[in-house]
């Protein structure tokens, strides 16, 4: 696909007029996504025969699952970066942002996580998850097997991997064909459904939407990548490391379902409510006032 000059329209208003590469549309991202889904299991399964030979059973190791995402999602964005037929500097960008913008941004996080962390505890009450996938998430969140590899594939792999895929390639590429609301819906579907098990659709779709705003407004992987990190590393910072103690939010997933304290909830929709309130402002200032907003960077590149 060549570039063109798309215009779209964010939710209020601003036309966002810029020079894009029309790649992919929707039926391809799901295309590239079930080529990652199939590389996935087709590389966790050369692992599984490699570590029977070994009497090992290396493939369930969260250093080797990190390997194979690592892997799978090589092999998809070069697919999906040479149907751009641009560089990859020009794709998946890295412009600097004002470090202003970490605190209400680690404000947002930390009380999303709290938040979504009650949504399962009610959606755990309703469809409850199977014993072995919870013994999974539960000792990849507790840094069970091991805390470095658990801190190798939830804080540094796919953060990488998936701003790469979902904001750098598809929200990007959806930006170009698509108004922005139906691009950050469908790209936040799509980071949703890849999970692929409904417990981890709410979160997926919450953060989506979280980060590709942060991309929209900032041009930069780099503040979807932090607030990704910082969200997959809070399980394991207070479970594992400080081992502190909440009920019904640091207690894994095997066992019965509690639920949260009403004051802890009320923490979580308080840093949410000014975490936001200070995200909107110091973005629409910085659209105001590009030069002297110390939002983000005054030097904002096209997508």
């Amino acid at each position: 696909m060549g570039a063109d000059m798309s215009r779209t329209e964010d939710g209020g208003g601003a036309v966002l007029l810029e020079l894009v590469q029309e790649y992919p549309r929707i039926s391809q991202a799901i295309w590239l996504l079930v080529l990652f889904v199939l590389l996935v299991v087709a590389f966790g399964a050369v692992l599984g025969i490699f570590g029977g030979a070994l009497g090992q059973p290396v493939h369930e190791h969260p250093a080797a699952i990190a390997v194979v995402n690592l892997a799978a999602a090589g092999v998809v964005l070069k697919r999906g970066l040479k149907r751009t037929g641009a560089p990859f500097s020009q794709v998946f960008r890295f412009p600097r942002f004002r470090a202003s913008l970490l605190f209400p941004m680690s404000v947002t996080v930390v009380g999303v996580h709290i938040l979504l962390s009650e949504v399962d505890n009610l959606l755990r009450t309703v469809l409850p998850m199977p014993a072995w996938l919870a013994e999974v998430f539960g000792d990849l969140s507790a840094g069970g097997t091991s805390l470095w590899g658990s801190v190798l594939v939830l804080v540094v792999v796919a953060p990488l991997t998936e701003e790469l895929l979902f904001r750098g390639l598809i929200l990007r590429g959806f930006l170009s064909q698509y108004t922005v609301r139906r691009a950050v819906f469908a790209s936040s579907l799509l980071f949703a459904l890849i999970h692929l098990n409904p417990w981890q659709f709410a979160t997926g779709a919450v953060l989506g939407v979280l980060f590709a705003w942060w991309f929209i407004e900032t041009r930069s992987l780099l503040p979807c990548l932090y607030g990704h990190a910082l969200m997959n590393s809070l399980g394991l910072l207070i479970g594992a490391v400080l081992r502190v103690e909440i009920r019904g939010y640091t207690g894994g997933f095997v066992g019965p379902v509690e639920f949260q304290p009403l004051w802890f909830d009320a923490l979580g929709i308080l840093l949410v409510g000014v975490g936001l309130w200070l995200l909107v402002g110091m973005f629409r200032r910085a659209r105001l006032h590009p030069k002297d907003s110390p939002a983000v960077s005054s030097q904002r590149p096209a997508l």
